[in-house]
């Protein structure tokens, strides 16, 4: 019996979940209000824009790849969105194609900078964040586009069996993400790219052509992000985003990636946004400044990743 709960203990997810559940226990009794479904229905209608995204962070990161820029990208797509349908005109089904095309085509920059010209994930990133940021002001005129058709409102203010659209869609994302990644064999490529990347080009992986399809897939997540957003808030804001990459890859390094790959899980992932996703609605029910927020978000990133690097070392110190 004690054998078996040990193993059940080295499942990443496990001790994962039941410290989300001792958070919701412990919320109980901070705020009467926590456990009203109201609540629980606005925390994960809240947190479908970055578990969307989140998804795709997470099979970069396993294959050793990150994207900081997903968060500007979320902002530029839903505000080309916008702009095609308030200033052009636009059928919103042929906006919503565009927009996503835009934030795929981040993504593509972002892969062909780290994996044909050899730039650092970091710079690379980072300068693609400045980029679309500034081009996000620029082609808004730094203000917000809003009285979008009724139809795509639904997309993020319609129900379904009396659950919110953009809470179904990022089910849709985990169920497919976790299929692929648990049953298929193209779902061990970013493992074994991510491991080790020179084993894995030896073996005769396409290892730059699989994580440059990765950043695509990260970026294309983000323009279906910012679509779902702009729907939902039937308005696209500029600064739409902001500080979403923290709060993402925060949530994956706590699910079970590691920043320098090869580990990871799709429900370790949502488990991590849904987490950091509850702390912050406690921090709201206890009217804690929304500033402390970020605060958190930065804490909780470097507890996770400093846990991360010190159980790595740990698990070397075991095989040698």
């Amino acid at each position: 019996m004690t054998d078996i709960i040990i193993r059940l203990f080295k499942i990443r997810e496990i001790p994962l979940f039941l410290f989300l559940i001792a958070v919701a226990i412990l919320g109980s009794f901070i705020s009467p209000y926590f456990l009203l479904s109201a609540n629980f229905s606005a925390v994960f209608l809240g947190l479908s824009l970055d578990a969307i995204i989140v998804i795709a962070m997470c099979m970069l990161l396993i294959s050793g790849g990150f994207d900081l820029s997903v968060g500007a990208n979320l902002a530029f797509s839903g505000m080309v969105c916008g702009i095609c349908m308030a200033n052009f005109g636009m059928p919103w089904p042929l906006a919503c194609i565009l927009a996503i095309l835009c934030g795929t085509m981040i993504g593509v920059a972002n892969g062909l900078m780290v994996t044909r010209f050899f730039v650092n994930p970091l710079i690379a990133t980072l300068g693609m964040l400045t980029i679309v940021r500034s081009l996000t002001l620029i082609v808004s005129g730094d203000r917000a586009m809003s009285s979008f058709p009724k139809a795509f409102q639904l997309i993020g203010q319609g129900k379904i069996f009396g659950i919110p659209n953009p809470i179904w869609i990022f089910i849709l994302f985990v169920i497919v993400a976790e299929f692929v990644l648990r049953t298929m064999k193209i779902g061990r490529l970013p493992f074994f790219v991510g491991s080790n990347p020179q084993a894995a080009e030896l073996s005769g992986l396409r290892v730059k052509r699989i994580q440059f399809i990765l950043y695509a897939l990260c970026g294309c997540a983000a323009g279906v992000a910012g679509v779902v957003s702009t729907a939902r808030l039937n308005a696209a804001f500029p600064l739409a985003g902001n500080g979403a990459e923290l709060r993402i890859i925060a949530a994956a390094v706590i699910g079970g990636c590691s920043l320098s790959g090869g580990q990871g899980s799709i429900i370790g992932a949502f488990l991590g946004v849904v987490l950091m996703a509850i702390i912050n609605n406690l921090l709201i029910l206890t009217g804690v400044n929304v500033y402390y927020q970020g605060l958190v978000a930065g804490l909780v990133l470097i507890g996770a990743v400093g846990f991360d690097e010190y159980s790595k070392r740990k698990r070397g110190e075991v095989r040698s």
